[in-house]
């Protein structure tokens, strides 16, 4: 799975509450189901579509995993067992497990309900702070689209800075299909970030012996 450097690591992974690739979350769903999340890969996402025992999600840089439940599958809200009929479109999850031929084998999907810090990435992408695809650029301003699904247009000025791994860079290596994330406000409705960081961040870098991601 994709994603963009230090910040946006803060910004997605502490908005949704979780780390993803084998990282142990921040704050997992149901503080008292930690121990059961520390360890093992796992992906986060908000689900888009639930088909059977399948579950399509998108996760915060806007790509699409797929996962499969089994009959061991565990699934948790808010602290509680549950079903997987309890989990709808729109529900942001975490999945640990294995991920196998491109698709995520759960071993467990948890998600939390009643807003949080998931609230607060969803008001704050595309004010406070930015992430998504570069999908067109016209000079100064850029066309994003966003980890929700939303297209949003952006524009830099003399005080951005522009970064990859750590490197300071210019504009000009900012390309179409480029993954972005970086902090920021609004100046008159039209977001202007103060730095924009090209690249993956290092917890979402696929891990040197996991298996190909086929989506």
């Amino acid at each position: 799975m994709r994603k963009i450097t230090i910040v946006a690591v803060v910004l997605v992974s502490a908005a949704l509450g979780w780390t993803q690739d084998g990282g142990s979350p921040s704050q997992v769903p149901g503080n008292g189901q930690a121990r059961q999340w520390q360890r093992g890969p796992g992906i986060a996402g908000t689900i888009t579509a639930v088909d059977g025992g399948k579950i399509t999600v998108k996760t915060a840089d806007g790509q699409t995993a797929q996962i499969g439940t089994s009959g061991e599958t565990q699934f948790r809200k808010d602290r509680q067992s549950v079903t997987l009929a309890d989990f709808k479109v729109g529900d942001q999850i975490f999945v640990r497990g294995d991920q196998k031929d491109g698709v995520w084998q759960a071993q467990m999907i948890a998600a939390r309900t009643g807003g949080g810090r998931g609230e607060g990435f969803r008001d704050g992408l595309g004010k406070r702070f930015i992430a998504g695809e570069v999908k067109a650029m016209n000079g100064t301003r850029l066309t994003i689209l966003r980890p929700d699904g939303a297209m949003q247009d952006i524009t830099v000025d003399e005080s951005t800075s522009f970064r990859k791994d750590r490197e300071s860079i210019t504009l000009a290596d900012v390309k179409v299909g480029d993954h972005i994330f970086g902090r920021g406000e609004l100046k008159n409705d039209l977001f202007v970030p103060a730095e924009l960081n090209l690249g993956q961040p290092p917890t979402m870098r696929p891990r040197p012996n996991a298996e190909p991601d086929h989506n």
